[in-house]
């Protein structure tokens, strides 16, 4: 059995010696470790006095370090952390001082004449000392990285969502541009997409890196269901999503592109489209999806008396269809359709016999063109909108 008595008196030459060696690892510290170049000495020997304190502590009783030690150590680990300084040099400074610590009881042990089973047992409380808050160190370091890294992503996530529909004072817009590399004199692709999975993380990583090479990142978060943000380049196209883009657009224009690009989306995926969109390869359709009274009415007129007619009916629609996608060329139809030219004949001028439409009229010929395109997406129209008028969605939309 080892008395503590020799233990204890060892530990008090140590602590005599509490500032010599605070300040002689804080040179080495110093000379060695850049990391710690931002923190001021007064806060470096307030926890290397610490940590003599505790080896003090752990030498004379084992079993009853100080009740505020492990909360202590918590919370130098996250003011590293706070100050910048990488987990992997807290740690080796650390260890490094009790080691050094160490090598300091074992030298007044030998001095003191102390048994090697107690110079034995006063070194293994010290190993036990310093794995244990290690692992408390480390913790409470990556937590708050953690911290700090959430609390980034929400500023970015809500600078984005503010940049997106204009609520940016100007003030606000320079400030945190600065820190998120939005640059006022460069030009953005403005975007927003959906995956068709319902998954969102696979379309966010794709559009993170879709400007290759570039030395300023895209800016992308999520908006409700979808992926929104800007780009120096153009998104590429991802297998299972559609992405609406706008632009390219300068920060003031970006809130305009936006709303560009909600509409276009949201025309998308009534159309089940795929791929890159814009508002030109939707064209006309936008204003079809977003003016469902307008194609209510000509549904009405156009549509549903043939679609009462059965097989027939539909039959008839779908050559109609064809004939205007056609050019309105017959025999390009019939090949299509796979039937006689004098079938196509048939089917348009019954159309017209039904509905009244007069096919040879521009105007008219525009109003088919109209119910025919609402009709494909009518279903998941009605489902969707609040009601008839036409609008600009919001970013909550």
């Amino acid at each position: 059995m080892v008395s503590d008595e020799p233990l204890a008196s060892v530990a008090s030459r140590l602590a005599c010696r509490a500032d010599e060696l605070a300040e002689t690892f804080l040179r080495q510290l110093r000379s060695t470790v850049r990391a710690y170049d931002a923190v001021s000495d007064d806060d470096l020997r307030r926890s290397l006095k610490r940590n003599v304190a505790r080896v003090v502590a752990a030498i004379e009783q084992h079993e009853q370090l100080p009740p505020d030690i492990e909360e202590d150590e918590r919370a130098t680990g996250k003011r590293r952390a706070l100050q910048g300084i990488p987990s992997e040099s807290v740690v080796d400074a650390y260890r490094s001082h009790l080691s050094a610590l160490r090598d300091a009881f074992i030298d007044e042990a030998v001095s003191a004449d102390l048994d090697p089973q107690t110079v034995l047992t006063g070194t293994l409380r010290l190993w036990d000392l310093t794995d244990k808050y290690t692992n408390v160190l480390i913790i409470a370091h990556h937590e708050a990285e953690l911290d700090a890294a959430r609390r980034d992503e929400q500023r970015r996530l809500a600078f984005l969502q503010r940049l997106l529909t204009g609520g940016l004072e100007p003030a606000e817009l320079q400030e945190g541009g600065a820190v998120l590399g939005v640059l006022a004199n460069t030009e953005y692709w403005v975007f927003r997409g959906r995956q068709h999975d319902g998954a969102t993380h696979r379309l966010t990583r794709h559009l993170e890196t879709c400007s290759p090479g570039s030395h300023v990142k895209p800016l992308v978060g999520p908006v409700d269901a979808d992926v929104s943000g800007i780009s120096t380049s153009r998104p590429r196209q991802l297998d299972g999503a559609v992405v609406a883009v706008a632009g390219p657009a300068d920060i003031s224009a970006i809130p305009g592109a936006f709303a560009e690009a909600t509409r276009v989306l949201h025309a998308a995926l009534r159309y089940q489209r795929t791929g890159i969109v814009d508002s030109s390869s939707l064209s006309v359709r936008i204003a079809v999806e977003q003016q469902a009274e307008l194609g209510e009415f000509l549904f009405r007129r156009y549509i549903t008396a043939m679609s009462d007619r059965g097989a027939m009916g539909a039959e008839i629609l779908d050559t109609v269809r064809s004939w205007i996608q056609q050019r309105r060329s017959i025999a390009a139809t019939a090949r299509s359709l796979s039937i006689h030219d004098n079938s196509v004949r048939y089917r348009i001028a019954r159309f017209c016999e039904v509905t009244g439409a007069d096919l040879d009229d521009s105007d008219s010929l525009v109003e088919v063109w109209w119910a025919l395109e609402y009709a494909s997406i009518r279903q998941s129209a009605q489902s969707s909108r609040p009601g008839p008028s036409a609008r600009t969605p919001s970013i909550h939309e």
